[in-house]
């Protein structure tokens, strides 16, 4: 396949009105590819250059590839436009490329690349390489489209997806005939984690669930980790499936009082202070990959974990065993201080007691679960729901203004969106340049320096990548935003580095809060 074909699919993949023939035509050209075109197909289509478990990518910034793009190298001899596969495994040497001179490498390749393509093709390249390829296909599209082509259940690519934590090694299984029948998880493979969706008040959160009685367990101000315990000793992983092991030795050494040979468990990182309580979650992210001065921070932040759930013990297989016999089977296992505190079968009266004596304890709020809810890879909200002291979103920041007056040389004056399943983009939903230090600013400066997709002067845009956590006075409707939505007086709580753009609010999300509002408001 001309990789100028695969430009004519993307653009009948964004032209497709529905998600069901979104995903006819991804499958359709499954079956006309070659083994060596499936990886590039399904990394381009979800806008990856390279594979995506590649932590630093292709490593070509903005002006980088405006350069290539302006200025493609004319070949010496006529090669013919690049297929597919030519245009990947370029993509890939160019993304290996280090050593001295590594980036003027990296643009002559480029270049060269570029010069064999028409204006068209190079504008559609330069979409892929800047993560804005904007077609309306997310990974979920790429399972279904699989399933399709291989004629199985959705629901055993899926699994497959979530087991091996990206589509590149969903991908590589695939090529190598990987039996979808007895798929087990692999101890040291991260697994994506179960999420919640949030709700404003406890009987909203029973309410989404549909039930009278349920488990409310404690919600920490931490970060999300998974323990993995076999025969290679511990291993902590984050949320985005980061190992974070060396950062956290005292997590290691938690784990290791655990009784067990092989175990992947879910659980929360917290900080704590000399007394027992809970310190800020910006004061846990300074020991957040870190290696340096560790002995140091450790004494200054120590750590531990509470373990809320078991996916994987002793080659037997959780995830679809209910939630109370999760709990059980983990409390066997896991020493009592390790644990999360938990009330089981509870109503909402009762869970209104524990909410307000975990808030009191300095804990964000509470998690409420189904009691008969597996543990679904990857997923959010049928199950488990969240309740918070303060009304907070997860948004994307999509963009930036350069500040004034004191703020003057930082980028910050944050453009704030949510994601939209239904066309595949990020939509704004507002503004602000309130919550962050000095420090902060100054550090998401250098940040989104690196992002940059589009520079007017004044402001930028970048790659969809950072996530932060708002609080908000209300949300509005606003034609201002293509939403259709605007939060008043957003304000950064903080950066969340241990979550991926994919975890952050939908449109979804945004508007079932907007509507609740009117359960506590008078609409005109």
């Amino acid at each position: 396949m001309l990789f100028r074909e695969f430009v004519d699919i993307c653009k009948r993949v964004s032209a497709a009105k529905s998600t069901t023939e979104k995903i006819g035509i991804i499958a359709s050209y499954m079956g006309r590819l070659g083994e060596d075109e499936l990886t590039p197909y399904i990394l381009f289509l979800t806008g990856n250059p390279v594979p995506d478990n590649w932590e630093n990518g292709l490593g070509v910034g903005y002006k980088t590839l405006l350069r290539a793009l302006r200025n493609p190298y004319k070949p010496l001899v006529d090669a013919g436009p690049p297929t597919l596969s030519e245009v990947y495994n370029e993509l890939v040497r160019i993304a290996l490329a280090r050593g001295r001179d590594s980036m003027g490498r990296k643009e002559a390749m480029l270049r060269s690349l570029m010069g064999r393509m028409g204006g068209e093709e190079r504008r559609w390249l330069s979409r892929i390489i800047l993560g804005e390829l904007r077609i309306g296909v997310v990974d979920g599209h790429i399972v279904s489209s699989i399933a399709h082509h291989l004629n199985v259940s959705q629901e055993k690519v899926r699994r497959l997806y979530m087991f091996m934590g990206s589509l590149y090694e969903m991908v590589e299984a695939i090529k190598r005939g990987v039996d979808l029948d007895s798929l087990k998880p692999r101890v040291y493979v991260p697994l994506k984690p179960m999420l919640g969706a949030p709700a404003s008040t406890i009987q909203e959160g029973y309410n989404l669930l549909g039930v009278a009685k349920a488990a409310v367990e404690e919600k920490y101000d931490g970060f999300r980790i998974q323990v993995h315990i076999g025969g290679g000793g511990v291993r902590i992983f984050s949320r985005n499936l980061t190992d974070v092991t060396s950062s956290f030795p005292e997590l290691v050494e938690a784990a290791e009082s655990i009784d067990t040979r092989e175990a992947i468990i879910d659980g929360e990182a917290v900080a704590i202070a000399g007394d027992g309580r809970p310190l800020p979650f910006q004061i846990l992210m300074r020991r957040f990959r870190r290696v340096a001065d560790l002995e140091e921070y450790r004494g200054r932040i120590p750590v531990t974990m509470k373990l809320f759930d078991l996916l994987y013990l002793n080659g037997e297989l959780y995830i679809d065993s209910t939630y109370l016999d999760r709990r059980r089977k983990l409390e066997e296992i896991v020493p009592e201080r390790l644990l999360s505190r938990v009330a089981i079968d509870v109503g909402v009266e009762d869970a209104e007691k524990f909410y307000r004596e975990s808030i009191r304890l300095g804990n964000e709020g509470v998690m409420i679960k189904r009691l008969d809810s597996p543990y679904v890879l990857g997923s959010r909200g049928r199950y488990w729901v969240k309740v918070k002291d303060k009304e907070t979103l997860d948004v994307v920041v999509v963009g930036a203004e350069w500040g004034h007056g004191r703020r003057r040389g930082w980028l910050s004056d944050y453009y704030l969106a949510v994601y939209n399943p239904y066309n595949g983009e990020y939509e704004m939903v507002g503004k602000t340049f309130k919550g962050l230090t000095d420090e902060e600013f100054r550090y998401m400066t250098r940040r989104l320096k690196e992002l940059v997709v589009r520079d007017e002067g004044y402001r930028v845009f970048v790659k969809p990548e950072i996530v932060v956590e708002v609080d908000f006075n209300e949300i509005q409707e606003s034609p201002k935003y293509r939403s259709g939505y605007a939060l008043r007086l957003a304000r950064i709580r903080r950066i969340r580095e241990d979550k991926k753009p994919d975890e952050a609010a939908t449109i979804d999300d945004l508007k079932r809060l907007y509507e609740e509002q009117f359960r506590r408001k008078a609409r005109l």
